[in-house]
């Protein structure tokens, strides 16, 4: 939902377009345009929000309510009217304390970062008959401890798809092909553009793609045991964020052109 468009004017009172769940978050986008997104996010007390970064700066403006937002390893209190400037790639996390509500601004997109290292490469594609052999367990756990720890994101997926393993089953094949032809990414482009626009519909945020990713990783931790050693687990590390920031930056394009 977005609320204000660039071609029309628009005022509101902040307070009037707050909506808390039972839990998790509700989020909307105020405005948006091809340099900058404004956003309204309600969470509901005892929410939080693990760490995470983003490509972009941020400005969190407090609405009301109480929480705590940890930034760089510096806890900062969140209280109506407290103003932060979050830096591109500051690591930060949420917790509300209370009710909390608040504006979120993201300025203009920041250049790219170059792709991943070739070790990570190699390290990557070796791994792809392991992930082949043992791709929906590893899917299959990953939404397990998703679900888990983070309740709130079940209302993005399709539950009936997860009983009857269909969804891990997809997700699990949308991995192994990334691990093979993570050296080349324009032969994944349909199958990115087809999960982008899922996404979209289902709308996914930035601030979520943190979770799915310490979740996936955990699970290939649980399924491949040994073999997930330091040296894969951090070079899958680093391929998933270059993946995510794919995704993120595509599904970007589709809420800029969307009606």
């Amino acid at each position: 939902m977005i609320v204000a468009t660039p071609n029309n004017s628009f005022n509101a009172t902040l307070q009037d377009l707050i909506e808390y769940p039972a839990n998790g978050i509700n989020s909307k986008v105020l405005f948006k345009d091809n340099n900058s997104q404004y956003s309204l996010f309600c969470l509901a007390a005892g929410t939080n929000i693990d760490e995470h970064s983003s490509t972009r700066n941020a400005i969190v403006t407090v609405i009301e309510g109480s929480g705590n937002l940890n930034l760089e390893g510096k806890d900062i209190a969140l209280a109506p009217g407290v103003f932060v400037f979050i830096a591109a790639n500051a690591p930060h996390a949420v917790q509300a304390k209370e009710n909390l509500a608040f504006t979120l601004a993201f300025s203009e997109h920041l250049p790219a970062k170059k792709g991943v290292s070739q070790k990570t490469i190699d390290i990557v594609k070796s791994t792809a008959p392991v992930i082949k052999q043992h791709g929906k367990t590893i899917t299959t756990r990953m939404y397990e401890i998703m679900f888990d720890t983070h309740p709130e994101v079940k209302a993005q997926f399709d539950m009936a798809a997860q009983a009857n393993g269909t969804q891990p089953a997809k997700l699990a094949t949308a991995v192994y092909s990334y691990a093979t032809h993570i050296d080349d990414l324009e032969t994944l482009q349909a199958m990115v553009d087809k999960i982008a626009h899922r996404h979209v519909q289902t709308h996914v945020l930035p601030e979520q793609y943190p979770i799915v990713g310490e979740c996936l990783l955990q699970a290939i931790k649980d399924v491949l045991e040994d073999a997930a050693t330091e040296e894969v687990m951090t070079a899958w590390a680093e391929a998933y964020q270059a993946l995510a920031g794919v995704f993120i930056n595509r599904e970007q394009q589709i809420y800029q052109n969307a009606p």
